[in-house]
């Protein structure tokens, strides 16, 4: 972004983008259920290998997926059960 080369980008940037990706990958949407490890890995490390993503970061993710993806899962069911409370207090 902004005409950054990836050595450049702080990794608070780069920590975010990978982030990015995974929940998008991982993540239900209402569209379609979120990938499985493998899929989701594959397409990460595609990325690392075209410089899209961090390729240290994307090892820890692999390192560390279980855990990644229970702490994503954990933030999904919480945001849905607010949103139904907040439409239910809605009266809808």
């Amino acid at each position: 972004p902004f005409g950054y080369q990836a050595d450049k980008l702080p990794l608070g940037a780069r920590i975010m983008a990978v982030a990015d990706v995974f929940t998008a990958l991982t993540e239900n949407r209402p569209y379609r259920e979120g990938m499985d490890r493998n899929a989701a890995i594959r397409i990460l490390r595609s990325m690392a290998d075209n410089d899209e993503l961090d390729k240290n970061l994307i090892d820890l993710v692999g390192k560390h997926y279980d855990e990644m993806n229970n702490i994503r899962d954990l933030a999904q069911k919480e945001a849905i059960r607010e949103y139904d409370a907040f439409r239910a207090s809605l009266g809808n």
